[in-house]
């Protein structure tokens, strides 16, 4: 039995520097594990929800653009549907004038015909800079047919027909037909 009790004897007792290293890996465990869940609910906390917060803004922004694309291209429409009428109303002015000079009709002719004016000038007010010397140019013949119609009506009929055929050149090129 003496052997026994020897054996057992021989584990060497734990020295200071044993006991403060084990100390001090127990407590480097600990700030091991209070900074893993500083880190967590820092990331859960704020960065999550501000990340969703990010996420559901950038939609939001796309959603906006979206929306002012389809707006500006509405807007493109309209601005081409606001031309369009503005030619075809000039167009349909210059013909109603054409068929009060056919029929006789001095006083419909001329007011076909102001009209008309008035349409040309609001066009050149809508078109660019690229059409203006053809709308000048159209609402001089415009103006030069009101002069003949007062000296004789039939008169203003050849600048009625280049005026119609000038508007109908016009649309074609704004508006061609596909």
């Amino acid at each position: 039995m003496d052997e026994n009790t020897s054996s057992s004897s021989e584990v060497k007792p734990e020295t200071r520097l044993h006991k403060s290293m084990r100390g001090a890996l127990r407590w480097t465990l600990v700030a091991l594990v209070a900074f893993g869940l500083g880190a967590l609910l820092i990331a859960f906390g704020l960065f999550f929800p501000a990340r969703q917060r990010l996420d559901k803004a950038t939609i939001d922004l796309e959603q906006a653009n979206a929306t002012i694309t389809g707006n500006a291209a509405l807007q493109k429409n309209l601005d081409s549907a606001t031309l369009h009428m503005a030619v075809l109303s000039a167009l349909s002015d210059v013909r109603a004038a054409s068929l009060g000079v056919a029929t006789g009709d001095y006083a419909g002719a001329r007011l076909s015909l102001t009209q008309a004016s008035a349409a040309l000038d609001a066009l050149s007010g809508l078109q660019g800079t690229d059409q203006k010397d053809v709308l000048t140019a159209m609402q001089h013949s415009a103006a030069l047919a009101l002069t003949d119609m007062k000296t004789d009506l039939k008169s203003a009929q050849p600048e009625l027909d280049q005026l119609t055929k000038n508007l109908v050149q016009l649309e074609n090129n704004l508006f061609p037909n596909p």
